[in-house]
C-alpha cells in the first residue's frame, strides 16, 4: 500500500485520500504486509466513504478480500463495532453472502460481533441468516458462548431467540458455564444465567468435559448469587446433588476450595446431602479434615464445626486412612509429646527459679534491728496483703515443681499415660501462672498502698483484668464468628 494513502487513512484525512486516489486509480488496491486492504483499514477505523466508493464501483473482489488472518471487512466492522458501516454493507447482496465467511481462527462476523457483545451488529447479521448462530469457531465456541463470557444480557437474549442456536464452548462447557465464570468476575451478575435458563430450561443439564454442571462451576468459581439462585428455584433442584466424573458434588468441590461461604450457603438447605461419598472414598467432612494448610487453620475449624452440626460425617475410608496414621507414626507422636514437655518444662522451671527467689527477696525487706527481738522478721508481715503474697508464691512454687517431677515420665511409650501426664502437667502449669499473678500483684500493693492507694488498687486492677479480658475476647470473638457464619446463610 502506497504510504500516502495508509497515513491519510489513519488520520482519517478523507480529502486527502480521495485527491491521492485521482493522481492514481491503482492505490486503491493496494496491500499492507498483512495483507490488508485499504477496506480493512477503512472499516477497523470507521471510515466510509473509501467502502462506499467501493461498492458504487462494484469493487466485490475488493470487498472480498482476506487478510492473512483470514478477515473480510465484516469482521473487521463487527470487531470495531461500527454499525453504520454494516448496515451500508450488508445492503448488498454480493456483500451478504460474506458473513458465512470465516477467518483462520473459525470466526464469522457474527462471533466477533458477539464476543464484542454489540447487540445492533449482532441484528443485523442474524436477519441476514439465523443460521449462524449454529457455528462455533476453531476453539468450539459458539456466538452464544462468547455473548455470555462477555456479559451482554440482551445479545444473549437476542441469540436464544434463534431456532437454531448452539449452547457449546470449549473444553466441553457451555453457555450457562460462561454465564457461571462470568458471574463471577462481574461481582455475581446473574442476569446472564436468568436469561439462559427462561428461554432454554434444559441448558441445566449440559455439562462440561468434567461433567460438572453449572452450580459446580458456581462452587468452584465462589459465585455465591448463582448458587442462592439455584437453591431459592424448586425447578433446579436436581442441580444441587449431582456428581462430576469424580464424583463430586457441589459441596465437596467448595471443600476442596476452602470456600465457607458456599459451604455455609449449602449446607443451610436441607436437600443438600451432606455425606454422598465421591470416587475417591470421600465425604465432604473428609475433605475439610485432610485439609493441611496451616493458613486456613481457622476456617477448617469453623467449617468443620458447621459439617459436623449439620449432620456431616466422616467416610469410612477415611476413617480406616486416620486410624491407619495413628498407628503408623507412633515415633512422630512420642517425638511432638516430648518437644511439648520439654517446653513445659523449661517454663515450670523459670517459675520455680523465680518464685523461689522472691520467697527470700520479701517486698518491704526484713527487721534488722539488733535491739528488737523480731529481728529478721519480714517487716510487712501482719499485712494481709503479704500474707497472700506468701500464699501465692508457695502454691506457684509447689505447682511449677510439681509440673516439672511429672513431665520426668512424659517420655513413656504408653500413650494414655502420657495424655494423662501432660494433661494434669498442663493444669498445674495453670495454677502456677495464677499463683504467680496474684504473687506479684499483692507484693506491688503492699509496698505502695501506704504511700499511694490508688495506684495500689490500679496496679492490682490491670493484673487481674488483662488474663480475664484475654479470655472474655476469645470468647467474644467465637461470639462473632458464629453471628457472621448465621447472618451470611440468612443473606
Amino acid at each position: 500500500m502506497h504510504p500516502s494513502c495508509l497515513s491519510t487513512m489513519r488520520a482519517g484525512d478523507m480529502d486527502g485520500l480521495h485527491a491521492l486516489l485521482e493522481e492514481d486509480r491503482t492505490r486503491f488496491y493496494g496491500m499492507t504486509v498483512k495483507g490488508n486492504s485499504i477496506l480493512h483499514i477503512a472499516a477497523s477505523l470507521g471510515h466510509v466513504w473509501p467502502i462506499t466508493e467501493a461498492c458504487n464501483n462494484f469493487e466485490w473482489d475488493l470487498l472480498q478480500h482476506q487478510n492473512l488472518k483470514g478477515d473480510t471487512i465484516l469482521h473487521c466492522v463487527a470487531r470495531a463495532g461500527h454499525d453504520h458501516i454494516l448496515s451500508l454493507l450488508i445492503d448488498h447482496q454480493e456483500v451478504r453472502q460474506m458473513t458465512k465467511m470465516q477467518n483462520r481462527r473459525g470466526d464469522s462476523a457474527l462471533h466477533e460481533a458477539a464476543r464484542g457483545g454489540d447487540v445492533k451488529a449482532v441484528r443485523q447479521l442474524l436477519a441476514v441468516g439465523e443460521n449462524m448462530a449454529s457455528r462455533v469457531n476453531g476453539d468450539g465456541e459458539s456466538p452464544l458462548y462468547l455473548a455470555a463470557v462477555r456479559g451482554s444480557v440482551e445479545t444473549v437474549e437476542m441469540l436464544l431467540g434463534c431456532a437454531l442456536v448452539n449452547y457449546r464452548g470449549p473444553r466441553g462447557q457451555t453457555a450457562l458455564h460462561a454465564a457461571v465464570c462470568r458471574s463471577y468476575a462481574s461481582k455475581d451478575d446473574v442476569d446472564v444465567i436468568k436469561e439462559i435458563l427462561h428461554h432454554c430450561p434444559d441448558a441445566t443439564e449440559l455439562t462440561d468435559g468434567d461433567g460438572n454442571n453449572f452450580l459446580h462451576v458456581a462452587a468452584k468459581k465462589r459465585a455465591t448469587k448463582v448458587v442462592k439462585l439455584v437453591l431459592s428455584n424448586p425447578l433446579l433442584r436436581q442441580n444441587i446433588n449431582e456428581t462430576d466424573h469424580e464424583g463430586n458434588t457441589p459441596l465437596h468441590l467448595a471443600a476442596m476450595d476452602n470456600n465457607i461461604d458456599i459451604i455455609r450457603l449449602l449446607l443451610s438447605d436441607s436437600r443438600v446431602d451432606k455425606n454422598v461419598i465421591n470416587r475417591k472414598g470421600l465425604t465432604p467432612f473428609d475433605v475439610v479434615s485432610s485439609i493441611d494448610d496451616s493458613k486456613f487453620l481457622l476456617r477448617k475449624i469453623r467449617m468443620i464445626r458447621r459439617l459436623h452440626y449439620t449432620g456431616s460425617k466422616l467416610g469410612p475410608h477415611r476413617r480406616d486412612i486416620v486410624m491407619g496414621k495413628d498407628q503408623q507414626r507412633p515415633e512422630e507422636e512420642l517425638k511432638q509429646y516430648i518437644t511439648l514437655a520439654n517446653n513445659l518444662a523449661i517454663v515450670a522451671v523459670l517459675i520455680a527459679t523465680v518464685t523461689f527467689a522472691a520467697a527470700f527477696t520479701l517486698p518491704g525487706g526484713y527487721n534488722s534491728d539488733d535491739n528488737n527481738q523480731g529481728q529478721g522478721v519480714a517487716i510487712l508481715a501482719k499485712k494481709v496483703a503479704f500474707k497472700v503474697f506468701l500464699i501465692s508464691n508457695t502454691i506457684a512454687m509447689a505447682s511449677s515443681i510439681s509440673v516439672t517431677c511429672l513431665l520426668i515420665f512424659s517420655g513413656t511409650r504408653d500413650r494414655d499415660i502420657r495424655w494423662c501426664i501432660v494433661f494434669v502437667a498442663m493444669a498445674y502449669m495453670w495454677v502456677a501462672l495464677g499463683g504467680m499473678l496474684v504473687e506479684f500483684s499483692t507484693g506491688i500493693y503492699v509496698v505502695v498502698v501506704s504511700q499511694c492507694r490508688w495506684l495500689a488498687d490500679f496496679i492490682c486492677g490491670i493484673a487481674f483484668c488483662i488474663p480475664f479480658i484475654v479470655c472474655l475476647s476469645l470468647r467474644y470473638i467465637k461470639l462473632i464468628l458464629n453471628r457472621i457464619d448465621d447472618r451470611l446463610v440468612r443473606n
